[in-house]
C-alpha cells in the first residue's frame, strides 16, 4: 500500500509577511516607526496560541485512529453478545408453561 501524498502546509509566515511589505509601501511607514513594536507583539502572541493549539489538539490520524480503535472494540463486543445469548431449552419451557397454567387455574379457583 503507498503512502498517500502529503502536501506541505502553506507557508502564511511568508504572505503574512508579503501582506506586511505591501501595506508599509501603502501607508509609508517607516522602519523605526513604534508600529513594528506592535507587529512584533502580536507576531508572539501568534506564535504563543498557535502552539497551545497545537499541543491541545490531536491531528486527524490520531482521530482516525481512535475511531478506528473503537470500531474494532465495538464489533468484538457485538460478537461477544450474540455468542452469549442464550435460549431457553423446549423441555424447560414446557415445564414453565405448564407450572404457570396451573398456578393461574389454582389462583383462579380459589378467588
Amino acid at each position: 500500500m503507498s503512502a498517500p501524498d502529503q502536501t506541505p502546509p502553506p507557508d502564511f509566515d511568508e504572505d503574512f509577511l508579503q501582506a506586511i511589505a505591501k501595506w508599509k509601501g501603502q501607508h509609508k511607514v517607516r522602519d523605526d516607526d513604534t508600529i513594528w513594536l506592535l507587529m512584533d507583539l502580536f507576531r508572539i502572541h501568534q506564535n504563543h496560541w498557535d502552539e497551545i493549539r497545537h499541543r491541545q489538539m490531536p491531528s486527524l490520524d490520531e482521530f482516525e485512529k481512535d475511531i478506528v480503535a473503537l470500531t474494532e472494540a465495538t464489533k468484538i463486543l457485538k460478537e461477544r453478545a450474540t455468542k452469549e445469548i442464550r435460549a431457553v431449552e423446549l423441555p424447560i419451557a414446557i415445564c414453565a408453561v405448564i407450572a404457570a397454567a396451573i398456578a393461574g387455574f389454582l389462583i383462579a379457583k380459589f378467588l
